[in-house]
């Protein structure tokens, strides 16, 4: 390999040149501390939503056991009239305590809809976050 005669000018030239490099790397430096800072925050509120959402679980999974509870506290009930004698058809109050059950439980199918997709969602963004974030630099 030859090498090239350098000139005093040329690598002057060169030097101005990688100066100007290092200046702007410096400014993206000083650009991704700023971002890297306003992630921080950011990713401190999301997990405090996420810890939110955990507590929301927790509160879906009470509201199961309530509506099971009450759903089998009505099984029992119905049961039982039959067994006492009652004819096939209900009565009014028990028509109408079945149909705030059915109407409850209509309610908690579609709040467990709503917390199922944006469990799947929320979910979905953290591991795409992990995974950017474990990629080598």
């Amino acid at each position: 390999m030859t090498v090239t005669p350098l000139s005093a000018a040329d690598s002057h030239a060169d030097h101005r040149h990688w100066q100007s490099d290092v200046a702007c790397w410096r400014d993206d430096i000083q650009n991704w501390r700023a971002e890297h800072s306003a992630a921080i925050v950011q990713l401190q509120d999301a997990l405090q939503r996420i810890t939110e959402h955990g507590e929301a679980l927790d509160s879906h999974a009470k509201s199961l056991s309530e509506l099971e509870a009450r759903l089998q506290h009505h099984e029992k009930s119905l049961a039982k009239s039959l067994k006492d004698g009652a004819q096939a058809v209900v009565d009014k109050t028990s028509a109408d305590q079945h149909a705030k059950e059915a109407e409850l439980h209509q309610h908690q199918q579609e709040a467990h809809e709503r917390i199922k997709k944006h469990h799947h969602t929320a979910m979905a963004q953290v591991a795409i976050l992990k995974a950017a974030l474990g990629a080598a630099l």
